[in-house]
């Protein structure tokens, strides 16, 4: 199923930047951690801010913190058994 995702982070401390697209995942969890690993870009110095919100094609809503979805994704890429 197709999910809109959308969050936000400061790049070098300095500027906003508003983060958003479609990712086909399982769920609404998976669709948050899809989009993160997608949008990482090795910046060590990106602030993200909180919430990850994620709505399906069928209104179904979920909002999740960094810290939560950034665990999830040590798992999917087998960081984390």
């Amino acid at each position: 199923m197709m999910y809109k995702v959308q969050t936000a982070a400061f790049d070098n401390g300095e500027t906003l930047e508003m983060l958003s697209g479609w990712v086909e995942a399982e769920n609404l969890c998976h669709a948050a951690v899809v989009f993160m690993l997608d949008n990482l870009n090795g910046n060590p110095e990106r602030e993200w801010l909180d919430p990850i919100m994620v709505v399906d094609q069928n209104y179904n809503m979920g909002n999740y913190k960094h810290d939560a979805i950034n665990v999830a994704c040590d798992f999917e890429v087998g960081l984390r058994i």
